[in-house]
């Protein structure tokens, strides 16, 4: 083979290992978007759990208010840490979920209102225990819903997996806290979310 044939094989395979090798995701990708939401998602979660474990007699709701604390929160820490790994900041400049091709100026999907977690410290402890469990159902179907769609725009291993994760373990947690609130007399919430979004 001649130096000029050997050059040209060697060019295309440095140029077929450029595009085959994994690139970090940019600031404008699904992942940091997705990460972004998720954390400030996740944020209010572990708010919400950390006020009525405090508050609560129940057990179970003690326990599972605690696992979703120290599951969110350690998530939280997981995608700080792949966005900082990225160079990328926590803070992106895109509107929320951007990413998913119809930003909010408010409210992410199933986020609560500000006065309604302020609520959960001021009702009586048993009404205090249906509002969160409400509000924790309708939150979680907001993260389901959010890392559907990353699932569904996505490709970075590590992110899926933590969106697989979600999915499994939220769906989950909406079962139980259903239950939950049948035993207190409360209908359970298995209705969607309503389609609040604005299409960009």
């Amino acid at each position: 083979m001649s130096l000029a044939a050997l050059a040209v094989v060697l060019f295309a395979l440095v140029v077929l290992a450029w595009q085959l090798w994994p690139r970090e995701p940019g600031d404008s990708s699904a992942e940091a978007g997705f990460l972004r939401d998720m954390f400030e998602h996740h944020s209010q979660a572990v708010a919400m759990a950390m006020i009525i474990r405090d508050r609560t007699d129940d057990p179970e709701l003690f326990a599972m208010a605690t696992d979703i604390a120290l599951t969110q929160s350690t998530q939280m820490g997981v995608m700080q840490g792949y966005l900082d790994v990225w160079g990328l900041p926590l803070s992106g400049q895109d509107a929320p979920m951007t990413w998913m091709g119809h930003s909010v100026d408010g409210l992410m999907p199933g986020m609560a209102a500000t006065e309604d977690v302020q609520q959960l410290s001021e009702l009586p402890v048993a009404e205090a225990e249906v509002l969160f469990l409400q509000l924790l159902i309708r939150h979680h179907q907001g993260g389901v819903e959010m890392a559907e769609a990353y699932l569904e725009r996505g490709s970075q291993a590590e992110v899926t997996l933590m969106a697989d994760r979600i999915v499994l373990l939220q769906n989950a947690e909406i079962d139980v806290m259903n239950d939950m609130l049948e035993r207190r007399g409360e209908s359970p919430i298995t209705d969607p979310l309503p389609d609040n979004h604005e299409d960009h």
